[in-house]
């Protein structure tokens, strides 16, 4: 019985840390926002966050893909990872979140479709998407 108890407290307590409410709003939070400035090269004030929802993220982690929009007309799709209470919980506090990493979405932009070279890795500068 004191097993079974135990158990059942274990597994309450994990579940509780593997569940994080995902409060961003489409207007973003100054973290994403400031890793979204770092992406695309520009002032937080030159651009506005139009849509944020989840993306797919892999374990112990929680992704979410904002629509961006900047003042000049150009319009990013970025992806930022954060560790979920899980993530952190299985790390000892030790994961830590990813940069943006965002696609340029501008209609008849010669970077359509190419990840900012701040996000740049060799594979994707293979794939001709930088």
């Amino acid at each position: 019985m004191a097993q079974k108890l135990l158990t059942v407290t274990f597994l309450l307590m994990l579940s509780a840390c593997a569940t994080t409410a995902n409060k961003t709003t489409a207007q973003g939070n100054d973290k994403a926002e400031s890793k979204i400035s770092m992406a695309i090269g520009r002032e937080i004030s030159n651009f506005k966050i139009t849509d944020a929802r989840a993306a797919e993220a892999p374990a112990g982690y929680n992704g979410m893909l904002y629509t961006v929009k900047t003042n000049d007309g150009a319009t990013f799709k970025c992806e930022i990872l954060e560790p979920s209470g899980f993530g952190k919980f299985a790390t000892w506090g030790m994961a830590s979140g990813a940069d943006a990493m965002c696609t340029d979405f501008t209609k008849g932009s010669s970077d359509m479709g190419k990840t900012n070279n701040a996000s740049c890795n060799a594979l994707l500068k293979a794939a001709g998407k930088c």
